[in-house]
C-alpha cells in the first residue's frame, strides 16, 4: 500500500465532501460517490466500526464514536487483511501428501496443489477416520482454543470443537496462554480465578485511591484492544486518574506507555526476581510491625504456616530486604521505602499477567494477594488489588444485563483429555509421557491428526523450532484459515475460511460492561472460495452422518436471532430483532450503583455471610490443598523459586548476557493484524523491532535501525534495533506476534528472517502445577545479522494450478 493511501487511512474517515475539498473531485462528483456509498455496521476486537462500501469494495472504515469513545488506528487495518495477498483463496493440500507419499518431514517446504472444496473435504474426512481406526478418538487433537480470532458467535474454536463432539471428541486444551498459571491456582487462593473479574469501578479508584502500583501493568497499551468489542473508554477515566493526584510507580523492567502517561517512578526491576521484593516487603512490613495484623486473622487462612518460611526458619534464608535486594538489583532503603509508601497510603495494586509467563509464575498472584493482606486494604475503596485493570475495560462499571453469548460445542466428549496449553510440542511428541497438572496425572495419547481453526500455533506456542519438529511427525495436519499464516505453510491440508467482514455474526461488549450488542454484517462477499467456518464445520459433519445434529437445521443468521431472543434486550426491552439488526447496536444503561462497586467489599463487611469459594472460606495464604500435591517446585504457600534463565545465573549469562522479555504488541493482537500496512508504523526495515538500552547498544556495538541477529540455544532470528532509554540494562523486548519466516525452510533451526520471538523461548513448564508457558523466562545474546534475505513472511506457497 503506498504511503497516500495508508496516510488517508490513518487519518480516518474524513467522508467525500473533504475528498471535495481537497481537490481531488468536484462537489457533484463527490455526491455521486456518496449515493453509492453503502454505510455497514459491524464490529471488531480493535472497536465498533461502519464499513463504507462502494460497487462490492470497502472504500473506508470509520469507528462508531458512539459506542467507541477513543478509537484507536487499528480499526483502519480490517479492510487490507481482507484483501491482501496472504489470504488463501482456494482449497489447497501438499503436493507429496496429495500423492499419498505422506512425508511429513516436507510440511513447510513444498508447494501445495489447489482442489476442489469436495477433494479437500473428503481427504480431511479419510484422515480422521484413519486416525480413528489407529487409535480411535484419543488419536484426533483439536488443537483450536481460545476465542480471539474474532469477538463474534461463531467462533472458529467453537465450531471445530461442535464438530469434534459430534463424532466422539478429540484431545483438547485446558487452560490457556493468557493466564496458564494465574488461571490455575488463583480459584483455590481467593475462590476465583480474579483474572477475567469485575474490578473495582474507576469511580472508586479517582475518589479513594492515593498510590497505584503498576506491577508490570501497562493498561494504556492493552486496553487498545480486547477480547470482546472495546470501547475504549477507560482512556477517559485515565484523565481523571491523573486530575486526581494519585502517585503511580511502575514496578517494571522497561518504562511503560502508562508508566509515561501517569509519570510513574520507576523501580527497574530485574526479570523473574519479583517475587523475593514481595517477600521482602512482607518481611519488612512485618519485623517493624506495620503489617495489618487484625486483617491477617480475621480474613485469612495459614499465615503462622507461611511465616516460618518468611523468616528464614524453613529453609534457613530469611527474605529479608538486603537478601532481595541482591536478587532484584533494588536497593534495600528503596525495598522498604516502597513497603511503607504502600502501608501508609491508600493503595490499589495493578497486577498484569506477563509476570506469571515465567518459570514458577503461579507464585506471582499468590505473593501479590498475600502482600496486598498485610496492606489491610483489601475490600476498601481504592484499596486492595486487581489482576484485571488492564484488560477489557477493567474498572468499567458493569451494566448487569445479559448481551449475547456465543454458540456452544456441545455434548458428545468422550475421550476427556484436554492438555495444559502451552503442552502442544510435548503431546505429539511424547505419547506415554506421564505429567502432573493442578494434583492430577495426564497420560498423552498417540495423536495421529490435528486441526487448528482460527489461531496460529506457530505464532504462540514456545520453542518455534521445536514445535515445527513436533508437527512433522503428525500423520495429517489441518489447517482453516482465512490467511497463508505461518501454521498454514506447514499444514497437509488447508481450506480457506471467510473474514468477519464476509459473514454475518453478532457481539456483545465488553466483558465488563455489558452495555452493548453489535450487529456484526455482511460488509463484502466472500472472496474466491472461502467459506464460513460454520458452513465448513457443517459440511464436514455431513461426511460423518452428523450435519443436522451439527447444525440443528438453522442457518447462521437464525443461530444469530436465537443468541439475541436470551438477551437483556430482547427479554426486558423489547427490542425485536429485526429492529436490532436494522439499527446494528443496542445500548444499555449503567446503573448508578454499579460505579460504587469495590472488589471483595461484601467479604470484607461480613466473611461469615459472605466467604470466599475457598477451602476455609478466607484466602488461602497457606492452602493445605496445595501443600499435599507434594511438588518440589510448589509448596502450601508463596516461594521464591530461582528462574532457570535469568540474569542471576552467571554461568548462562555468561553466553547470553541479555534478558529478554516480549510484551503484548502495540499494533496487533498477537499475530492479528501482522500482515497489514499498520505494521510499517513501528517495524524496523520490515522487521519486528528489538528495543535495547544505549549503554548495552554501545555495548554490543549496534545501532539504532540496524538489523540485527538475536540468538540463543534454541534458535535465532532478526529484528531492527530501537536503542532507548525507556528499558533497563541487561533486558531486551521484542514485542510477540511477528508471522514466522525461515530463511532456509530445508535447514533445521533456520534464522527467522521476520521476528517470531517464540523461535527464542523455551518450551520449559511453570511448574509441576500449571504447566504454563514460561516465555518471559529467556536469555539471549545479539550481534551483527551479515547477509540479510528478504522477509517473505506474508507471501503465500507456491501453488500448483492456482
Amino acid at each position: 500500500m503506498n504511503n497516500s493511501r495508508r496516510d488517508f487511512l490513518k487519518k480516518g474517515a474524513l467522508g467525500t465532501t473533504a475528498i471535495a475539498l481537497s481537490g481531488g473531485v468536484s462537489g457533484a462528483a463527490a455526491n455521486i460517490m456518496e449515493s453509492r456509498t453503502t454505510k455497514i455496521p459491524s464490529a471488531s476486537h480493535f472497536g465498533a466500526f461502519h464499513a463504507h462500501v462502494r460497487d462490492g469494495k470497502i472504500v473506508d472504515i470509520t469507528s462508531q464514536l458512539d459506542s467507541d469513545a477513543n478509537p484507536t488506528v487499528l480499526v483502519k487495518s480490517l479492510a487490507d487483511r481482507t484483501t491482501n495477498n496472504s489470504r488463501v483463496k482456494y482449497p489447497c493440500v501438499r503436493k507429496s501428501y496429495l500423492e499419498g507419499k505422506g512425508k511429513g518431514e516436507l510440511r513447510g517446504k513444498e508447494e501445495f496443489v489447489r482442489v476442489s472444496w469436495d477433494k479437500a473435504l473428503d481427504l480431511v474426512a479419510n484422515s480422521i477416520k484413519k486416525a480413528q481406526e489407529k487409535g480411535g478418538n484419543k488419536a484426533l487433537y483439536n488443537a483450536s482454543y481460545g476465542g480471539w480470532s474474532h469477538p463474534g458467535a461463531f467462533k472458529p474454536n467453537t465450531m471445530a470443537g461442535r464438530f469434534f463432539n459430534q463424532i466422539g471428541g478429540a484431545v483438547r486444551t485446558s487452560g490457556e496462554y493468557s493466564n496458564g498459571a494465574a488461571g490455575q491456582v488463583n480459584p483455590t487462593l481467593v475462590g476465583d480465578m480474579e483474572v477475567y473479574s469485575v474490578q473495582t469501578a474507576h469511580e472508586q479508584i479517582i475518589a479513594n485511591t492515593k498510590v497505584m502500583i503498576l506491577w508490570g501493568c501497562d493498561m494504556y497499551k492493552t486496553q487498545r484492544v480486547g477480547y470482546s468489542v472495546p470501547n475504549h473508554r477507560c482512556y477517559d477515566a485515565y484523565e481523571e486518574y491523573k486530575k486526581a493526584g494519585i502517585k503511580f510507580i511502575s514496578i517494571d523492567p522497561i518504562y511503560t506507555v502508562s508508566a509515561s502517561e501517569f509519570k510513574a517512578d520507576w523501580i527497574k526491576i530485574r526479570p523473574g526476581s519479583d517475587v523475593a521484593l514481595m517477600l521482602a516487603m512482607m518481611n519488612y512490613l512485618y519485623k517493624s510491625k506495620k503489617y495489618d495484623k487484625a486483617f491477617i486473622e480475621k480474613y485469612t487462612y495459614g499465615f503462622d504456616k507461611f511465616l516460618p518460611y518468611l523468616l528464614g526458619k524453613e529453609d534457613g534464608i530469611e527474605k529479608t530486604p538486603k537478601w532481595a535486594s541482591k536478587i532484584t538489583e533494588i536497593p534495600e532503603e528503596t525495598i522498604k521505602q516502597l513497603a511503607d509508601t504502600m502501608v501508609s497510603n491508600r493503595t490499589f495494586i495493578a497486577g498484569n499477567w506477563s509476570l506469571q509467563r515465567a518459570h514458577h509464575g503461579e507464585q506471582v498472584d499468590w505473593s501479590i494477594i498475600t502482600l496486598a493482606s498485610m496492606l489491610g486494604q483489601v475490600g476498601l475503596p481504592g484499596g486492595g488489588f486487581g489482576f484485571s485493570m488492564h484488560y477489557e475495560g477493567g474498572g468499567d462499571a458493569n451494566s448487569g444485563k445479559a448481551t449475547v453469548g456465543g454458540m456452544s460445542q456441545g455434548g458428545g466428549d468422550k475421550v476427556n483429555i484436554a492438555i495444559p496449553a502451552s503442552r502442544m510440542s510435548d503431546l505429539i511428541l511424547k505419547p506415554g509421557h506421564t505429567v502432573t497438572y493442578k494434583g492430577s496425572k495426564i497420560v498423552y495419547p498417540k495423536v495421529e491428526f490435528m486441526l487448528s481453526a482460527g489461531g496460529s500455533p506457530i505464532g504462540h506456542q514456545p520453542d518455534v523450532n521445536e514445535l515445527i519438529e513436533a508437527m512433522r511427525t503428525l500423520d495429517t495436519l489441518v489447517v482453516v484459515e482465512p490467511w497463508w499464516t505461518p501454521s498454514a505453510k506447514m499444514a497437509d491440508i488447508v481450506l480457506p475460511a471467510t473474514t468477519t467482514l464476509e459473514r454475518d455474526d453478532v457481539a456483545g461488549g465488553m466483558s465488563y460492561s455489558n452495555d452493548r450488542i453489535y450487529a456484526m454484517k455482511k460488509v463484502v462477499e466472500p472472496v474466491f472460495e472461502s467459506k464460513d467456518d460454520y458452513e465448513i464445520f457443517a459440511l464436514l459433519a455431513k461426511r460423518f452422518g452428523k450435519e443436522k445434529k451439527f447444525t440443528r437445521g438453522r442457518t447462521p443468521l437464525e443461530w444469530i436471532e436465537r443468541l439475541y431472543k436470551r438477551s437483556y434486550a430482547k427479554k426486558e426491552m423489547g427490542i425485536s430483532f429485526e429492529e436490532f439488526w436494522k439499527q446494528g447496536v443496542v445500548k444499555y444503561e449503567i446503573p448508578a450503583s454499579a460505579r460504587k462497586f469495590v472488589r471483595h467489599e461484601d467479604f470484607r463487611k461480613d466473611p461469615i455471610a459472605n466467604p470466599l469459594k475457598t477451602e476455609t472460606g478466607k484466602i488461602q495464604i497457606y492452602s493445605d490443598k496445595f501443600a499435599k500435591f507434594n511438588y518440589k517446585d510448589f509448596k502450601g504457600h508463596p516461594t521464591w523459586f530461582e528462574p532457570a534463565e535469568w540474569l542471576g545465573n552467571k554461568k548462562l549469562v555468561a553466553k547470553y548476557p541479555l534478558h529478554l522479555v516480549s510484551p503484548h504488541p502495540t499494533y496487533r493482537i498477537h499475530s492479528q493484524l501482522d500482515n497489514t500496512w499498520v505494521q510499517n508504523v513501528h517495524k524496523v526495515q520490515g522487521r519486528e523491532p528489538i528495543r535495547i538500552s544505549p549503554n548495552d547498544a554501545k555495548k554490543f556495538g549496534v545501532k539504532d535501525g540496524e538489523i540485527v541477529e538475536v540468538y540463543n540455544d534454541r534458535g535465532s532470528l532478526l529484528a531492527g534495533v530501537v536503542v532507548t532509554d525507556t528499558i533497563r540494562d541487561g533486558v531486551v523486548a521484542i514485542e510477540e506476534g511477528a508471522w514466522y519466516s525461515p530463511e532456509e525452510s530445508s535447514k533445521t533451526k533456520s534464522r527467522c528472517n521476520s521476528g517470531q520471538v517464540n523461535v527464542l523461548t523455551s518450551s520449559r513448564p511453570t511448574s509441576q502445577m500449571a504447566q504454563a508457558t514460561t516465555a518471559n523466562t529467556v536469555l539471549v545474546s545479539i550481534r551483527k545479522a551479515g547477509t540479510i534475505k528478504p522477509n517473505l513472511a506474508y507471501q503465500p506457497p507456491k501453488i500448483i494450478g492456482a
